[in-house]
Formats: C-alpha cells, sequence, structure tokens
C-alpha cells in the first residue's frame, strides 16, 4: 500500500476540514439562502394552471398576464438592490388537484422556484396551498375567491387579490337599495357549486341588511343547458323588483332569452361578473340595455402603478401585444409579480427570498396598481367592499359603471323598461 507523503496528507486534511466547514454553513442557511447564492442573477417564478380541460381558454389569459408583466419590466427586476433575470415555470395541472399538489412539490423540490404564483379554481389552488405550507413557502393567487382559501390557508401561506365570493353581488344589493321606490323581493339563481353558494350567501345577507325578501331561490347544475323551466318557476313566483344571476356568461345569455321571450320582467336584473364577455353581447345585443352586472376592472376606472399611468394605458398595451381586450384575470396575473417586485426590491441581500419576510411585508403592504388599491387583512384576503356596478346603457348598449358613486359615470336607470 502507497501511503501519501505527509505534506500530502496534511493539505488533504486541511481541504477536507475546509470543505466540511464549508458544508456545514451551507447547511446552516435557510433553502431560500441557498437558492439565493446559487442563482444569484435570476429569479424563478413558479405555477401550474389548468391547460387543459373546461379552464383552457382563462388560464391561457393568465399565462398572458404573466407574459405582459414580464414583457412590460424588459424580463428583470431588482431583488435586494439587485438586478436579476425573470423566470417563469408554469406546469399543466389539468384542473386536478392531486396533481397541482404533485406539480408544486416539483416546483419547490426539483425546479427550486424562489416565489409561488397561485393557480385556478378552488380545489387545485388548496392543493397547490396545502403543500406549499408544508414547505413554509407563500404564495399569492388571484384564482380562487372561496372563503375556504381564508379558512386554511389565508395569512400565512395565501394571499389572495380578489375579494370573497361572498362580496361578489354585494355592492349591485347596494346600488338598487338607493333606488326608490325601494326594492322589497329579490331573486337568486345559484349554480351547484361550493363558490357559487358562498355568492349566493353574500346575496341574502346584503339583502337581508336592507329589509329586501328573497322570494325565488334556483339551484342549477353546472352542466345545465335548458333554462326555461328556472324561468318558468321564476314566474309564477310573481313579480320581482331584483333578479341576481351568480352564473357565467352563458348563464345569463340564456336567463336573459328564456325571460325575454316570457316575459318576465325583474325591475333589476343583475347578470353576474362576466356581461362584459363579448358573447353576451354577441347573443342579445339591444337586450343588454339597462342590464346590470358586477365588473372587477374597466379601463375607465382610476388607477396606476409603476408601469402604467392609467388603466387605459395598460389595456392599450396589452391589447396591442395579444389582440384582445384584458380581461380581470389577466389584470390580476400581471399584477402578482408586480406586488412581489414592491416586496423583495429591499429585500435582505443574504436571504432575499426569506418567506417569512415576504409574508410579513405582504401583511402589511399598501399599494396603488392597476388592479385597484391592495392591502391585506389578518387572512390574507384583499381589503375591498365588492365589485364595481356596471349597467348597460343607450342604443348600442356600453357598459358604464354606476356604483359606488366615487367610480360612476352615470346614476343609472331602475327600474328598467320591460322587454319590447
Amino acid at each position: 500500500m502507497i501511503k501519501e507523503p505527509l505534506s500530502l496528507q496534511s493539505k488533504s486534511r486541511r481541504k477536507l476540514l475546509v470543505q466540511s466547514g464549508a458544508l456545514a454553513a451551507a447547511a446552516a442557511l435557510p433553502v431560500s439562502a441557498l437558492r439565493a447564492q446559487t442563482r444569484a442573477d435570476q429569479v424563478v417564478f413558479g405555477a401550474s394552471l389548468p391547460f387543459t380541460g373546461p379552464y383552457e381558454k382563462v388560464s391561457k389569459t393568465v399565462r398572458h398576464g404573466y407574459d405582459f408583466w414580464s414583457k412590460t419590466v424588459g424580463g428583470k427586476m431588482t431583488v435586494a438592490g439587485k438586478t436579476r433575470e425573470v423566470k417563469w415555470i408554469i406546469y399543466d395541472d389539468e384542473n386536478n388537484a392531486s396533481r397541482s399538489a404533485q406539480l408544486t412539490e416539483k416546483l419547490i423540490s426539483d425546479d427550486k422556484v424562489d416565489v409561488l404564483a397561485g393557480g385556478y379554481g378552488t380545489d387545485t389552488v388548496l392543493a397547490q396551498g396545502s403543500v406549499a405550507a408544508q414547505r413554509d413557502m407563500v404564495m399569492i393567487q388571484s384564482g380562487a375567491a372561496s372563503g375556504r382559501i381564508d379558512d386554511e390557508l389565508g395569512g400565512h401561506t395565501a394571499f389572495t387579490i380578489i375579494g370573497g365570493a361572498k362580496t361578489y353581488h354585494a355592492l349591485a344589493v347596494d346600488y338598487v337599495a338607493t333606488k326608490s321606490p325601494k326594492p322589497q323581493t329579490a331573486g337568486i339563481i345559484i349554480m351547484d357549486d361550493p363558490v357559487y353558494h358562498e355568492m349566493a350567501a353574500g346575496v341574502r345577507e346584503r339583502c337581508e341588511a336592507h329589509g329586501i325578501k328573497v322570494v325565488f331561490e334556483e339551484v342549477l347544475p353546472m352542466n345545465v343547458h335548458d333554462l326555461r323551466p328556472a324561468v318558468l318557476k321564476m314566474k309564477r313566483a310573481g313579480n320581482l323588483d331584483l333578479l341576481v344571476n351568480t352564473g357565467w356568461d352563458i348563464i345569463c345569455t340564456k336567463l336573459v332569452e328564456e325571460m325575454s321571450t316570457l316575459g318576465v320582467n325583474p325591475k333589476a336584473i343583475d347578470g353576474g361578473h362576466l356581461t362584459t364577455s363579448p358573447s353576451v353581447k354577441a347573443a342579445l345585443g339591444k337586450k343588454m340595455d339597462e342590464l346590470l352586472g358586477v365588473n372587477f376592472w374597466m379601463p375607465q376606472l382610476r388607477f396606476k402603478d409603476p408601469n402604467f399611468k392609467s388603466c387605459q394605458e395598460f389595456h392599450d398595451a396589452f391589447l396591442k401585444v395579444y389582440g384582445y381586450a384584458p380581461t380581470y384575470q389577466a389584470v390580476t396575473a400581471y399584477t402578482i409579480p408586480v406586488l412581489y417586485q414592491q416586496v423583495l426590491a429591499d429585500a435582505d441581500p443574504a436571504d432575499p427570498f426569506n418567506q417569512q419576510a415576504i409574508r410579513e411585508k405582504l401583511l402589511k403592504l399598501q399599494m396603488e396598481t392597476i388592479w385597484g388599491e391592495v392591502a391585506f387583512n389578518e387572512r390574507g384576503r384583499i381589503r375591498r367592499a365588492g365589485v364595481p356596478v356596471i349597467q348597460w346603457l343607450g342604443e348600442d348598449p356600453a357598459a358604464t359603471i354606476v356604483f359606488p358613486s366615487d367610480l360612476a359615470s352615470s346614476p343609472g336607470v331602475y327600474p328598467r323598461k320591460p322587454w319590447a
């Protein structure tokens, strides 16, 4: 057996001690600090979206929102006072909660992302958040409005920049309650899914607060095609002062078509949160006149952020890049990295992605964005009273903000005209 010279043995021992010391020091560092050291020139965002399945279209829009932010900032952002290249890793979770959980683990363990952006849909966001919580990762999300997010993840794991489902139609009820004669009766169309039941619960609570009696409710299966039976039941319930649709654009279209055919004339119709979908106006035309809706975002809103002087400027720039007007999903997706940029810009250089530091900064955050004022409550939910109310007005009906008054450009019309 050949032995090393003593001098080489000593050098080898010293080298081993140095290496061991380095490993021990590295082991003592938080995972976020280790990532920061190995990728000092890059910040990696991770997400999964349901590109396969019924949410394919909206997932593409969300992806465009992320992409538009990256384009807007030139693919770079400031972290701990230094400029880094931006990288996104986004997987297809196929609208499957188990797959969402698996992909979130992959993003954290294998891809070693620095920050997480939320998915889309209550179950997948909850699954994503469960893994993130186990790994002590924060995520900013806008794809799930359910109060379950607050109950299970809020304030420590999930920070949600969209209002709770119960608030979706709150301002629509408030608006109609200001009118004369004051509404006395209301009806609710409810899609049979937990988040839509939450919306309906919010409508009931607001109606009760205003002394409006809910005299008609109809729960519809998610795959409903024929709304005539529901509208016939509504007709038998008697004249309604207010009808609220918790469903989406197709439900709104079918409701209006059936009500106009059967002569059902509520004095006010809240068509829901997707009346601005182009398919609604294409199908209904002048029947849109005096229809109410709730709309999360419009270019007429008076907000700005570090990149755009107005919502209109944002709208025009997005339209130029992607060929369609940005929906609220695109706006919230764009806003998520804007918020991360805000809290990471002056982070501790030794551990810039420290999750507790991010958590604390988000809870203290107050910032104007294209999405509006962003501040979180203790459960990580954006502080929002509700969603702005629009009414379609004019010979060629156009969406006009009618409530709240500080955003309104018209007082609106109540009661609406009966169908022609």
